[in-house]
């Protein structure tokens, strides 16, 4: 048991008592809060728990300079608007990422092996939790929640 489990229950209770478009709207906001917090975390290279993500494996060198794009932070684009997406009803909230970015992400998520380009040997990826919950994320959640019954 958490220390949130007893404050959970209420809110769940709280949120089932209010009405379905406040409700709605409450979710929505929510999402937007994780989705721009997840965001802020993959741009500062963080797992859930708070680790740096594991370093990009170097390449053989062959001579070559070395490029511009290992020098870059991972997952550029992975945490812009249109590949994070966040979105509710009234009954859930979701935080994901879509198309060609859900197959990366969840190749890196997870650990799993995948080919860098068309027609090059597989590569297993390291492990990289891009997203999860924070206990301050959390909080921040039963926040929203309390504020929207507090009375106005």
């Amino acid at each position: 048991m958490t220390d949130f489990e007893p404050i959970e229950q209420f809110c769940r209770d709280l949120l089932l008592r209010t009405a379905a478009p406040e409700r709605a709207r409450l979710m929505r906001a929510i999402g937007r809060e994780i989705r721009k917090s997840q965001s802020d975390r993959i741009a500062a290279q963080r797992d859930p728990e708070g680790a740096a993500f594991a370093p990009r494996r170097p390449k053989p060198d062959r001579g070559r300079k070395k490029g511009k794009l290992r020098q870059q932070k991972m997952f550029r684009k992975l945490r812009m608007a249109k590949s994070l997406k966040a979105g509710g009803n009234g009954d859930e909230i979701w935080v994901g990422f879509g198309g060609r970015a859900s197959q990366i992400a969840s190749i890196h998520q997870a650990g799993l092996s995948d080919a860098p380009a068309p027609g090059q040997p597989k590569v297993r990826y390291a492990r990289r939790v891009l997203l999860g919950l924070t206990e301050p994320e959390r909080q921040r959640i039963l926040d929203l929640i309390l504020a929207q019954a507090a009375p106005r």
